[in-house]
């Protein structure tokens, strides 16, 4: 089978295939980035930036994946996973800035996105495709389907003051009942948070909400 109906059978098309993860039976490492290199070379694989390749479902029209989808699947979710399932192997999420302006706590639009992952050892670094940066943070603990909404939410109050917890309360509960997050989760997922973070969930009246 060639490269190209290979890559096909296992990502499909506009899906972001990192080369480094790439494995071909027992080709080597060399051997796999020269069948890439005559591939792109022929046409027949697009290249998005350094390691990371596509193939394109139209040929007529521009690069057929974003930034946000290689972060995602970089950071998120585990190459070949179809969207269906893809949150039962999630291993990650957005954050920080980010999430805070996708909920409607923030109406200021994060220069870059912010990622808390498994897949980094760092506590904060950058990744950069072309002329994209994204922030990407290891999580406290392994990142799972089972936990990820929580950790998110918890998380967020890293990124705000106590003062706009009580403004915003509103909001952050409503998000809260309509995600499953509950005075349980508070009681399971808090001992990996610091004072501050307790102090804005209990003084800013969200855990009596979440309890209520």
């Amino acid at each position: 089978m060639d490269i190209v109906s290979y890559l096909s059978n296992i990502y499909g098309y506009d899906t972001p295939i990192f080369i480094k993860d790439v494995r071909i039976g027992r080709k080597s490492k060399t051997a796999i980035r020269e069948e890439f290199y005559r591939a792109t070379k022929r046409g027949d694989l697009e290249r998005k930036s350094s390691g990371i390749y596509y193939l394109k479902s139209n040929k007529d029209f521009g690069s057929g994946i974003t930034f946000r989808k290689i972060v995602e699947n970089k950071f998120m979710y585990p190459d070949c996973i179809s969207s269906e399932t893809r949150e039962l192997f999630i291993d990650g999420y957005y954050s920080g800035m980010t999430f805070l302006n996708m909920i409607g706590l923030s109406e200021q639009v994060p220069a870059m996105p912010e990622i808390t992952t498994n897949k980094t050892s760092s506590k904060k670094r950058y990744f950069v495709s072309g002329n994209s940066m994204a922030i990407i943070r290891k999580g406290r603990i392994p990142i799972d389907f089972t936990n990820w909404k929580d950790l998110q939410f918890f998380d967020m109050f890293h990124f705000l003051s106590l003062d706009e917890v009580k403004e915003k309360k509103d909001i952050i509960v409503d998000y809260a009942k309509k995600n499953g997050i509950s005075d349980a989760s508070f009681t399971k997922y808090i001992k990996y948070y610091g004072p501050k973070t307790i102090k804005k969930v209990v003084e800013g009246g969200i855990l009596d909400a979440l309890i209520g």
